[in-house]
């Protein structure tokens, strides 16, 4: 089932560079606005205890572990085997119980109707986004609610600043939000709403000054490797020159 299920398509080698690089420094908190936008999302939108929820993408776990922290029977998948190892140490430290498994958002290895959520942090975008939603869908009970929080273009852009951007984070695409709705909707999805827009943030690393991660997961020899930093200053250069054509939302899609 794993070696099945491993190549979601991710976009080139930009994208596999970018995400090893996560992968390498085991950053927690990657998506738009960082654990602290996770924190206010699950006070705005709360989960009720014993709820099942399933997290796509979910990289070293942070997230999963804080939802079964609440009370949730937490599944959490992620394409790199790597990560799931990193997000496995995490639960264990932590003493608590997710179910950890490797598997692709565009083939979910799960039966219809599995779920009450499917919580999913800036994952869609970096796969064909039109599969993973159909399969969010898929997944979800009657009444479940999915929670996606993508980046979005807020302005229009030239054919080489989208260029740029989607070369280096390996994605097809930058979307906008009526071309997110209209993804959503052809998903099935209805009511879809979204939770405004967001400045994107200027940094990677910016919500780790008020909301840093406790387990370090980080690679030991990562911090070594110069390759990452020359990654992590292209990214911030990038940001620094972009970021007024993106922002980010919350989207939330409602399965009848």
């Amino acid at each position: 089932m794993v070696e099945k299920r491993m190549r979601c398509h991710y976009g080139g080698a930009s994208a596999i560079e970018y995400l090893d690089m996560l992968a390498k420094l085991g950053v927690g908190n990657a998506h738009p606005g960082g654990f602290g936008e996770t924190i206010e999302q699950l006070k705005k939108y709360p989960i009720e205890k014993g709820k099942r929820v399933l997290e796509v993408g979910c990289g070293t776990g942070r997230t999963a572990c804080y939802l079964a922290e609440q009370g949730c029977e937490v599944t959490a998948i992620d394409i790199r085997p790597e990560m799931i190892a990193k997000a496995n140490i995490r639960a264990e430290k932590q003493g608590i119980q997710v179910r950890f498994q490797v598997g692709d958002v565009c083939d979910l290895p799960f039966e219809d109707h599995s779920f009450d959520v499917v919580m999913v942090e800036s994952v869609t975008n970096f796969a064909e986004a039109q599969k993973a939603v159909c399969e969010y869908y898929r997944v979800l009970k009657s009444g479940g609610k999915l929670y996606d929080r993508e980046v979005i273009r807020v302005k229009n852009m030239s054919a080489g600043v989208h260029r740029a951007l989607c070369s280096f984070y390996g994605v097809s695409k930058i979307y906008s939000m009526e071309e997110w709705r209209e993804l959503l909707e052809k998903g099935k999805f209805s009511p879809v709403e979204f939770s405004g827009i967001h400045p994107f943030p200027l940094t990677m690393f910016e919500d780790q000054v008020q909301h840093p991660d406790p387990v370090h997961l980080s690679d030991k020899q990562s911090f070594m490797d110069p390759r990452i930093w020359q990654l992590t200053a292209r990214y911030d250069e990038l940001v620094s020159k972009y970021h007024p054509y993106m922002g980010y939302t919350l989207m939330i899609g409602s399965k009848e």
